[in-house]
């Protein structure tokens, strides 16, 4: 994953999270009390502190319960499992981990070039020939 994709998605939990939508239901709230010339000062600083901790509750509250009712935790535990078990070679398995950053450039062309050489020796162990010193997935695990 790229540098540009990890900010955008970052920046797309930061803008959806509880707290982000909390605080900007605050400002919308408070923010007018400041504006105001005929609200002394101390009202709107004592609107700010009672109704930011309140309206931070009430949006994870809200977030929570929605997150409960609809099952999202569920339906999200079984796409990770499914997306997982799609993933069958040892090849695609070392591609996934490079494009989601798991791994860099020089490690993946390296497990590559072992896992290539390991398929190499396969095929010549079926034919009778050697035997592979290690599996495929004996190469993804180091």
């Amino acid at each position: 994953m790229s540098l540009e994709s990890r900010i955008e998605a970052g920046g797309r939990r930061a803008l959806s999270s509880p707290l982000w939508v909390g605080l900007a239901i605050t400002a919308f709230l408070v923010i007018p009390t400041f504006l105001v010339p005929s609200i002394p000062l101390w009202i709107a600083l004592v609107s700010l502190v009672t109704l930011t901790p309140l309206v931070l509750l009430g949006t994870y509250a809200v977030y929570h319960g929605y997150w409960w009712a609809s099952g999202a935790t569920e339906k999200n535990d079984a796409e990770a499992k499914a997306s997982e078990s799609e993933i069958d070679s040892p090849i695609a398995q070392l591609r996934h981990r490079y494009a989601t950053g798991e791994i860099d450039g020089e490690t993946f062309e390296r497990k590559l070039d072992r896992l290539l050489e390991t398929e190499s020796l396969e095929t010549s162990a079926m034919d009778g020939r050697t035997r592979p010193a290690h599996t495929e997935f004996d190469v993804l695990r180091e």
